[in-house]
This record gives C-alpha cells, structure tokens and sequence, in this order.
C-alpha cells in the first residue's frame, strides 16, 4: 500500500540520518570503557608487609583510601609476625577505580599466639583442595586458612600456558616438586605455582616462533623440490647420463642393431 511505502521510505531517510550518530556513539562508549580500563588501579600483593608500609603505598603511590582492621585468628596466621598484612578487601590484584576504599587486614601478637593454641589443638589430615585455576591470592589464602605453609613459585613459560589468565593457579607440590597424594595435613609446606602477564606473553612468544621456523621449514623444502624437478626436466640434474637421458626422452624406441634383425 501507498502509505506503507511511505513509512518505509521515511524510516531509511531516518536511518541514514541516524547511523553516523549511533557510530559515534558506539565509538565513544567503546573509548570511554578503554580508557576507564586503563585508569583503573590493581592492589599489589601486599602479603607479610608492615601496616604501616601498606597504608603509605595505598594511599600515597595509588591514590586509594585504605584503612586497617585486625584479623581474625586461623590456623594461616600460627607462624607469622606481629603487624603483618594478611590480606585485603577488595583481594590483593583486583583492579578498582581511584580513591577505592581498600581494607587491610593485619595480625597483632594477641591475635598470633591464639591462632598457634588452634593449630596444637587442631593438626589434622584432610582432602587436596581444588585450586588448580584459581587466582593466586584466592588460592593461597584457602591453603593456609587450612594450617598449610604455602610459598608462590612463578612458572616458566611453556606453550600450555597460552590463553591463561595473570595471576592463575597451575599446579601445587611439595617443596622440590614433590608429588602431593591424596591428603595433606596442617602444618605442610607446600609451594604453589602460577602465572603472570610476562610468562603468558612470552609463551605466546614461543608459539609465533615455532609457526615461522614451520613456515620457514616448508619454504625451504618446497624451493629444493622446485629446483630438483626443474633440474630433472631439462637434464641438469647431477645423476648418469643414461638415467637423464632416459628421463628426457622417455619414449624414444631402443635402435635395432643388424646382427639382432637377421637373426
């Protein structure tokens, strides 16, 4: 119908009005969300550092509000020291705006000798924990809420850490790579491996080198092919003249000699 043509001759007049502003629009907000990424601050692991020293870089070197609490006794805190952090609300490596309020958790001496009476009282055996994927702060404060000693070991890049994530779990053993069963009890040591920007990059790094040393393989091979078949084709190649003769001229008919006819 006519008016129906109409109504959609107006909608694309609208549309080719509008499309410039919906692409600026969509361009903005894909800079604004770039750019807030960017500004946003991530609170560095500030694990066994003195209170005091944690506040200052908060506050002074990240522009954060942070205020301090005392944390609650556990069986992680038997063997550390008096105002120690222990961690952190937001975790240690998230990543919040300027100005976020950062709550840090310490120990005082009160806190320290109650957690070693939990620890006499409580040395048990339990279940390896699933922490494989886990964020290193998430995991290692799951371990020693366990009574665990956990020390972090950095992995080296491999080709199996591509696509992983800063910060992940990758596996866990006993100190010198040794083996974890089935069980663990309080009071083990563990170290606790994981990964972290530089390692994840660098094992892509790996990769694109192995794909042009391929690549680099396969040209090679194919130039050699390219030249021995052209060298069989007209005759140069470095082999007896008869096999390059016969190659040459495969169909051309072997000469009767005239003691061969008469017989």
């Amino acid at each position: 119908m006519v008016w129906q043509k109409g109504v959609i001759k107006a909608g694309k007049e609208v549309a080719k009005i509008m499309a410039p502003d919906v692409l600026n629009l969509g361009a903005k907000i894909g800079t604004e969300i770039v750019q807030k990424q960017m500004n946003l601050v991530k609170i560095p692991d500030l694990k066994d550092v003195h209170v005091d020293e944690a506040l200052r870089v908060l506050k002074d070197e990240l522009n954060l509000t942070p205020i301090s609490a005392i944390a609650n006794p556990s069986l992680a805190y038997a063997y550390e020291s008096e105002n120690d952090v222990m961690h952190s609300e937001p975790r240690f490596g998230s990543r919040v705006d300027p100005g976020t309020t950062v709550k840090v958790y310490y120990l005082t001496q009160e806190v320290i000798d109650k957690s070693k009476n939990l620890l006499g009282n409580v040395v048990q055996e339990f279940q390896v924990p699933r922490i494989i994927g886990l964020n290193i702060y998430e995991a290692r404060e799951d371990l020693e809420g366990l009574g665990l000693k956990v020390t972090e070991k950095l992995e080296k890049p491999h080709l199996s850490f591509i696509g992983k994530e800063d910060g992940q779990v990758t596996r866990f053993t006993y100190p010198n790579d040794q083996k974890i069963g089935s069980k663990l009890k309080s009071g083990d040591r563990v170290w606790l491996y994981y990964l972290n920007e530089e390692v994840i990059l660098e094992s892509t790094s790996i990769k694109d080198k192995k794909e042009k040393d391929r690549q680099e393989t396969f040209g090679k091979i194919g130039k050699v092919t390219k030249d021995v078949t052209k060298e069989i084709y007209t005759g140069t190649v470095d082999a007896p003249k008869n096999i390059a003769k016969n190659i040459k001229n495969p169909f051309t008919k072997k000469k009767v000699s005239s003691d061969e006819s008469e017989e």
